[in-house]
């Protein structure tokens, strides 16, 4: 069995033999419902619920929205969730293989990951494995991009200082005759 096809089986109420389709919900079939009791919930609920779900089951919601009640505020939400996964696969993928997959990723797709985490599971320990990740790959960047350390921090006043040294206006020399 699948990945999909266990969501599949476990998001719909009947059984392809019951209802008389092979067909899924993300495949199109507006008349199954996205994942169970959806027809009960009311707006708020549904909100409330969105963010719990793949994208898969997120395209599920939208043509079931799509074809039955037209509820403008959830398909406000729907467009700003669905998105493409920064991963193949991403939402059925372990904290594991997230955090394997993005060892050796570029910095732009790693930004894609932690925004994409942050926005539907908002899992602290892989934002924590992300971040981790995000600064070794910085500091890497850092490093081959010049070898001389920054500039130590001079303040304000250290800088002020020197200007005026160099014009030659210090208040403790004596002013010429």
């Amino acid at each position: 069995m699948t990945i999909l096809g266990a969501f599949r089986g476990r998001f719909s109420t009947a059984s392809p033999a019951e209802s008389g389709s092979t067909s899924s919900p993300a495949a199109g079939d507006a008349d199954v419902l996205p994942f169970a009791g959806y027809d009960r919930l009311d707006r708020r609920e549904v909100l409330d619920n969105l963010h719990s779900h793949s994208q898969v089951e997120l395209e599920a919601v939208e043509s079931y929205e799509r074809s039955h009640q037209q509820r403008e505020p959830v398909l406000d939400k729907l467009r700003f969730m669905r998105q493409s996964e920064p991963l193949a696969g991403y939402d059925a993928l372990s904290v594991d293989d997230i955090v394997a997959a993005i060892e050796d990723a570029d910095l732009p797709k790693i930004k894609k990951v932690r925004g994409y985490e942050r926005k539907f599971a908002n899992r602290p320990g892989l934002l924590d494995e992300v971040d981790r990740v995000r600064r070794r790959r910085l500091e890497a960047e850092r490093g081959s991009e010049s070898a001389s350390p920054m500039p130590a921090y001079q303040p304000m006043s250290a800088s002020a200082e020197a200007a005026a040294s160099r014009r030659g206006d210090r208040a403790d020399r004596p002013a010429p005759e």
